[in-house]
């Protein structure tokens, strides 16, 4: 638990960046360039990294109330609304953040770097190459969802005379090309060895705590994740990267102990306006239906992970369905972990209606019936440690060993490079189980009961999940997306980039989601804002939009259905 140490330091180092007594300081280091000098550099990667997790709303309305609910892994417990693909005008957190808090850090580490003497200058080699991986990252990362942003001209007002304040537009297809030969660039940096010994990042580090060879091996993986978005629009580049980096210096992430992850301290999610974290902090949530089952059906162990049973045990389900509350068509099955329909009309539906009641019924001699609905709720301490007083770690996953054993079996069944798609798509279906149960564990689940080999070993020989070559692409992309359960952003391209989970699936069928009625349409992007009048760098952004315009699919700034380059219509 190397993350969960370094973070009594990490959090002092958050907190005296943002306290009241040094936001005037840091108001005027963000104005004076000469200013910045006196901010230790690796205190500032500390800050840049934290910030990249502790934006709580980003978690509140992007993904609690957005993405999770158009991937079809969260269903408001009483039924989703008509509005379920719509999402709040708040969304796109990352867009503010990767400019206010994150990026700017991240290249203000490489400027203060860059300005020291040249006999200090030399110890922080390492630090300034490493501080360009979750810079690219978090660029690669808000892009995704935004098409064309300011990169290459960005972040250079502090540091030019006159200030460099409009900065163009990189296209998300020349964004991809810079950040990845920064990416190699920054791997043969790291994988040289140094004259003199680099400086310690240590604590300052929520990673990896300044070991080079683990940051070798994301940068090449973080490679490899961006590789495979290029799939519809480049698939001769993808693959290109992909053999590239399969025999790349310093190689992948090849062990769970080496996911590039951010396990936070206790008081990471708690705290004044922290429970924005908690997945059911504005009303109650459930799985998806057609997940659920799906899990419960094939013994999934991460079932208990992602849900809480249904409050309805054997002995309260059957005293409700003797007094007619339940449907004497739906005789007791065993099952202890329910869902909810994703499809807001599936409300309508009189077959269906058990599923959208508040249960009232008596149990156990009480007088006052005992109300109750059906489905499971969500683990909320798996997101929100501090969930009903609760003391547990928060785990952020950004590429994990079980991802990089996806990519690898999907690789090799689409024919592209390596042909041991069933070894790697039962490694990634190990390492993803192991991840969810030390999740499990360090965010103090309620009555958790830990993985056995005995169940994973069962589990991989249940019907839709031992490896079926007839059907393996779709079991490694819904095992993909599974995994994917605390990373919403990539289940959520899982989907956009292959079309698997789909309503048409033979592995994992997604529901239609209606409105009166009517298919709707899943949102694959953010809204892009039009730039006012008043705006400085109006024309640029003006350019940007024009320019992605022109790709078929794309649609309105407004509308979110439309697509960025690399999800090719």
């Amino acid at each position: 638990m190397k993350n969960t140490k370094i973070l009594t330091y990490t959090l002092l180092v958050v907190t005296l960046l943002t306290s009241g007594a040094c936001r005037n300081e840091f108001a005027t280091i963000n104005t004076n360039p000469d200013a910045v000098l006196s901010v230790p550099p690796e205190y500032e990667f500390t800050a840049a990294t934290l910030a990249i997790h502790n934006n709580s709303f980003e978690y509140y309305y992007d993904y609690n109330r957005a993405i999770y609910y158009w991937t079809q892994n969260f269903v408001t417990r009483a039924g989703n609304g008509q509005n379920v693909y719509e999402g709040s005008g708040n969304f796109n957190q990352r867009l503010g953040n990767f400019y206010g808090s994150v990026g700017n850090r991240l290249v203000d580490v490489q400027q203060l770097i860059d300005r020291l003497p040249a006999d200090q200058k030399a110890r922080y080699v390492q630090l300034r190459a490493i501080a360009g991986i979750p810079l690219a990252y978090y660029a690669w990362y808000t892009s995704d969802v935004n098409g064309s942003i300011p990169y290459t001209e960005a972040f250079k007002a502090r540091y030019t005379i006159p200030a460099q304040v409009t900065p163009a537009y990189d296209t998300q297809e020349a964004l991809y090309q810079t950040l990845d030969t920064q990416l190699k660039e920054i791997v043969q940096t790291l994988s040289a060895t140094q004259p003199v010994e680099q400086v310690a990042l240590g604590a300052n580090d929520i990673y990896y705590a300044g070991d080079a060879t683990k940051w070798i091996k994301a940068a090449n993986s973080l490679r490899l994740k961006m590789a495979f978005r290029l799939m519809k629009r480049n698939p001769e580049r993808m693959k290109t990267i992909a053999t590239e980096v399969l025999s790349a210096a310093g190689g992948l992430i090849n062990s769970t102990a080496e996911d590039w992850k951010f396990v936070s301290g206790v008081g990471f999610t708690g705290g004044a306006g922290q429970s924005n974290y908690n997945p059911v902090s504005n009303g109650e949530v459930s799985g998806a239906k057609n997940m659920v089952d799906f899990m419960w059906r094939s013994g999934d162990p991460r079932t208990r992970v992602f849900y809480q049973p249904s409050p309805f045990t054997k002995e309260r389900y059957e005293a409700a369905l003797a007094q007619g509350k339940i449907p004497a068509s739906m005789p007791w099955d065993g099952q202890l972990y329910r869902g909810q329909y994703a499809d807001p009309d599936a409300s309508s539906d009189p077959n269906k209606a058990v599923y959208f009641a508040n249960i009232s019924y008596s149990f156990g001699g009480t007088t006052t019936p005992v109300q109750a609905r059906l489905p499971s709720l969500v683990q909320s301490r798996l997101f929100y440690g501090a969930f009903e007083n609760g003391n547990g770690l928060t785990t952020f996953p950004i590429i994990t060993y079980a991802d990089i054993c996806f990519m690898r079996a999907e690789l090799a069944v689409r024919g592209i490079t390596g042909t041991d798609a069933e070894v790697w798509y039962y490694k990634g279906i190990d390492a993803s189980l192991a991840n969810y149960d030390d999740m499990a564990k360090t965010s103090g689940l309620n009555n958790y009961v830990a993985l056995t080999a005995a169940e994973a070993t069962a589990y991989k020989a249940k019907s839709g999940i031992v490896y079926d070559a007839a059907n393996a692409l779709e079991q490694i992309l819904v095992q993909q997306y599974i995994n994917y359960f605390k990373n919403q952003n990539e289940a959520w391209a899982v989907i956009k980039r292959t079309g698997f989970p789909s309503a048409s699936g033979k592995i994992l069928p997604l529901e239609v989601i209606r409105q009166s009625g009517t298919p709707q349409a899943m949102p694959r992007r953010f809204t892009i804002n039009l730039p006012t009048a008043t705006n400085i760098n109006y024309q640029n952004i003006q350019n940007a939009i024009v320019e992605q315009q022109k790709e078929a699919g794309f649609g309105a700034p407004s509308d979110i259905t439309g697509r960025v380059w690399w999800d090719k219509q």
